[in-house]
């Protein structure tokens, strides 16, 4: 399984991307995530369903107010929907770009 999602709210200059990339290795899943304009941060996610699942739910429920991590929208385009971007680059494991 193939997403590609857009979390929205403090997340950026806070961690967020190395909190993600911990979650994404924890949970055996590949992908890549950066920062998006706006302030957003892009995450591409690639395995299982279950997998995925979990790891949206946990970023959903992220607020690590000591951090300063606060998620207030997680919009999630699963492969073959409209809003669906694939990977903007080849990626091995789970991977931070700037």
């Amino acid at each position: 399984m193939k997403v590609f999602s857009v979390v929205s709210g403090e997340v950026q200059g806070v961690g967020f991307r190395a909190f993600v990339a911990r979650l994404a290795r924890e949970l055996n899943l590949a992908g890549l995530t950066k920062n998006h304009h706006g302030g957003s941060v892009l995450v591409f996610l690639d395995g299982s369903k279950k997998d995925i699942d979990e790891f949206l739910e946990i970023i959903k429920t992220t607020k690590q107010g000591s951090f300063g991590i606060h998620v207030e929208q997680v919009k999630v385009f699963q492969e073959g929907e409209k809003g669906f971007e694939p990977p903007w680059r080849k990626y091995v494991g789970f991977q931070i770009d700037s």
